[in-house]
């Protein structure tokens, strides 16, 4: 679309063959990083986006094997368990207190019901289905684990929203990044462990469209197939959505920060909501982010 912003509509999706470097987390690829090759346009304003099915394949887009997206829970310490009793206090899922270190849910079974409270008999407040609508896996952010019941953030509106799922129903993995977007400074930063691993100037929502502060995750990547697009090279969608538009070009107003056609307007307030980069760093991000890494956004 012209303005370069993300909207992703049923149908206009396809899957394509997908890649990582090391073995793919367990399950369908909890927190599984999606490489993508291609895209055509829908219409006058707005390229088509493609997902990819996680595969062991070497990517055809760019020769070369991608840095897989997280360790197996299997092979890391498991989440931190508590009681019901102090469930409302456990900000963390982090069993050893690693403030950097976030544990995501990926969807193991084709629906999942979230519940208001985490007990069988409370009320079922979504049923998601996995694969998502760009054929892509459910993921979810952890906020709190609490024996055989998960809190996670959940891609919905409002933004913020979050839920219960059973921990039968999904795959833990683990990975030490999260974004930090600076929107008054133009600046898109990536932190591993803590430390800042990458740094960018960024476009940024126009005053009129603004992007909602807060916390959202990263919740699937998406590549146009048609080059020069709107979105670049790559796209990543948000768990967040504009509060402005409830649709925009027929989709949910759901945010996204990807590459653009017009690296001039980058470090200005240009957007209708997204967060763009420059095509070159939006790729750099698709070889090493994974699904799940949380956003906050800074007003």
């Amino acid at each position: 679309m012209s303005t370069g912003e993300f909207s992703l509509a049923r149908g206009k999706f396809a899957p394509v063959v997908l890649v990582t470097r090391r073995r793919l987390l367990r399950g369908v690829g909890a927190a599984s990083l999606v490489g993508i090759a291609g895209c055509s346009t829908a219409n006058a304003q707005r390229p088509t986006l493609v997902r990819a099915t996680p595969t062991t394949a070497v990517s055809r887009r760019f020769g070369q094997e991608l840095r897989s997206p997280g360790q197996a829970i299997a092979d890391v310490e498991a989440p931190r368990q508590v009681g019901s009793d102090d469930v409302a206090d456990s900000a963390s899922p982090n069993p050893d207190n690693n403030p950097h270190r976030s544990i995501i849910a990926t969807a193991a079974i084709p629906q999942i019901e979230v519940f208001a409270d985490p007990d069988d008999g409370a009320e079922v407040t979504h049923v998601m289905d996995n694969p998502t609508t760009t054929n892509g896996p459910l993921v979810f952010l952890t906020t709190v684990n609490a024996g055989d019941w998960h809190q996670v953030l959940l891609p919905v509106r409002p933004n913020g929203s979050t839920g219960w799922v059973r921990g039968t129903d999904v795959q833990l993995a683990e990975h030490l990044y999260r974004i930090q977007v600076d929107l008054e400074d133009f600046r898109l930063r990536v932190f591993e462990n803590g430390q800042t691993i990458f740094d960018a100037v960024a476009g940024v929502a126009s005053n009129n469209t603004p992007t909602p502060g807060g916390v959202y995750y990263l919740t699937e990547l998406l590549a146009p197939i048609v080059p020069n697009s709107a979105y670049g090279a790559f796209a990543y969608g948000l768990s967040g959505f504009s509060e402005v538009f409830e649709t925009f070009n027929g989709g949910p107003g759901q945010l996204g920060i990807h590459g653009t056609n017009d690296p001039d307007t980058l470090g200005t307030a240009v957007s209708a909501g997204c967060i763009r980069l420059h095509n070159d760093d939006v790729t750099r991000l698709s070889t090493y982010l994974p699904l799940g890494v949380p956003v906050t956004v800074r007003a």
